[in-house]
């Protein structure tokens, strides 16, 4: 398993904004960073609210209500294995 890279090409193909644990409220109060995301330097972020595979944990979404890792992109590309990085961050 390889580690994440901090890209706006793996951030484009990140399925987390579509994620059903990652509720309307949560999406809402992170767009401003999300979007300062593709428009800044990714690699010296530690923490975003999308591709939690890359960072660290969410600190909005706080129940796994179904999660969309096995069919992303990202996911395959880095050979990760594990679910619900939006909530734990073991396995990186």
């Amino acid at each position: 398993m390889e580690a994440v890279e901090k890209t706006k090409g793996n951030l484009v193909k990140c399925k987390c904004l579509f994620c059903p644990s990652y509720k309307f409220a949560c999406k809402v109060e992170s767009t401003p960073s999300n979007v300062s995301l593709l428009m800044g330097n990714m690699d010296k972020k530690t923490h975003a609210e999308k591709l939690f595979c890359a960072y660290e944990p969410s600190t909005c979404i706080e129940e796994a209500n179904g999660c969309l890792c096995s069919s992303c992109e990202v996911q395959a590309k880095y050979g990760l294995a594990k679910h619900y990085y939006c909530l734990v961050q073991e396995g990186r």
